[in-house]
């Protein structure tokens, strides 16, 4: 992530992440970013960032790091088993005495009872609270938020599951805001952008934030591309604007969403406004495009289905590829591309078939297709379009990106935009 900012945030946050499971690589702490991005339409900065282990003394030895005046963002181990301590931690570290809520007792049992449990209340730990706390609705889990003032630091503490973390987000930042912690929101645009590197972010914006250096300029990487956020304060609205308007003309087509929905859920939304179908063949990713469509609710309103065909029998008797395509070209080529899209088009009776076949690594390269060497097609009913990319990354990298430029060549077909392939260079500096 890179920024570039006129004024210094005057507020401070930490954030104390617990967990053995994240300090023996079991998982990873992804809670921290997602608190990170949620403040950043706000006027704060973010200093430091603790790992701790799921210890009384390892969270108080965190606490004590941070200082009065600051928000720590405390997430993890709100659960009710043995090893979920935060709450203990911090009621020890503040000095202060864990009370029973009967309010969130209440929404407890009501949860149980909707989910068809038959549990006691009896020694759960969820409904303690430090004193001085006040609770977050979790509306996918069980444990409550914590916020409060806690020796003249204000605390938040969340759960550890990143998808309960995230729903609750909004209700712990509008608690911290109506407690007079949180700056309030300042005015902010945002970019999303499909098939960027965050260098050629750099390189194409750079004329831009030269000419408005004193907006507050971030960008970082996410499963999908480079977000871009422009920040200013109440004395520069004017500047906002028109920095937005030179981005908006700059990036054009690059942007796929300027608000925080993700790729897939634009192309869903553009499928289903058109009311048109999609089907997918895969070889090199393995099932991943599918796995990213279906990941949205509401994707069976438009995707039919799709095949991973990743030996090249399969692409012949289930993508429909001529075996003599593939004895003149090999696998990883335009015009298997092309018929593995038009064979999974006919076989599944879409509007749209998307084909990816490529060479993710380590091994499979040749001079002529180095790994990362990835061939996509978008076949309709009158269109076929075709672009080669050559990814850089490790196998895992190579195949989210080939994920990534496969439905950003849906979006791109339907909204009328070109697409994008190894001779347009946006994944590194143009030249």
């Amino acid at each position: 992530m890179a920024g570039v900012s006129g004024s210094a945030p005057a507020v401070t946050v930490r954030i104390v992440a617990v967990g053995d499971e994240l300090l023996e690589g079991r998982t990873s702490d992804t809670n921290s970013t997602r608190i990170q991005r949620a403040l950043g339409s706000h006027a704060v900065a973010v200093r430091d960032i603790a790992v701790v282990h799921d210890r009384l003394g390892d969270v108080a030895a965190a606490l004590d790091r941070t200082r009065p005046g600051d928000i720590v963002f405390v997430c993890g181990g709100l659960g009710s088993t043995g090893d979920d301590i935060t709450r203990e931690a911090i009621a020890a570290w503040a000095d202060v005495a864990l009370e029973w809520r009967q309010d969130v007792a209440e929404r407890l049992a009501a949860e149980y009872a909707r989910r068809g449990i038959v549990r006691s209340l009896e020694g759960d730990k969820q409904p303690l609270l430090p004193a001085g706390c006040e609770p977050v609705d979790n509306p996918l889990g069980t444990a409550p938020g914590l916020v409060g003032e806690l020796r003249g630091r204000r605390v938040a503490v969340l759960p550890g599951v990143p998808q309960e973390l995230e729903a609750m987000l909004p209700g712990t930042l509008a608690a911290l805001q109506r407690q007079g912690a949180l700056p309030t929101a300042r005015p902010t645009r945002l970019w999303r952008l499909a098939q960027m590197a965050e260098l050629a972010v750099a390189h194409l914006t750079e004329p831009v934030r030269e000419r408005y250096r004193d907006l507050h300029w971030s960008w970082w990487l996410v499963d999908w591309g480079v977000d871009l956020r422009l920040g200013a304060g109440p004395d520069r609205a004017d500047e906002l604007e028109a920095a937005a308007a030179e981005l908006d003309a700059l990036l054009d087509d690059l942007v796929y969403a300027r608000e925080m929905i993700d790729l897939p859920r634009v192309v869903q939304d553009h499928m289903l406004v058109r009311g048109t179908t999609l089907a997918v063949a895969e070889s090199c990713t393995g099932g991943m495009v599918g796995a990213a469509i279906t990941g949205q609710d509401g994707s069976s309103g438009y995707f039919r289905g799709g095949v991973v065909s990743y030996a090249d029998r399969i692409k012949v008797d289930r993508a429909g590829v001529d075996p003599a395509t593939l004895a003149a070209h090999g696998a990883v080529s335009r015009p298997v591309a092309e018929e593995m899209a038009q064979g999974v088009r006919a076989r599944f009776g879409a509007d749209y078939a998307l084909a990816v076949t490529g060479i993710a690594g380590p091994g499979g390269g040749t001079p002529d297709k180095p790994v990362g060497t990835t061939w996509i097609a978008l076949a309709g009913s009158d269109a076929l379009v075709a672009g080669r990319y050559r990814f850089s990354g490790d196998r895992e990298r190579n195949r989210r990106l080939a994920t990534m430029a496969a439905l950003d060549m849906v979006r791109r077909a339907l909204v009328g935009a070109p697409i994008v392939d190894a001779d347009r260079l946006t994944w590194g500096v143009p030249e």
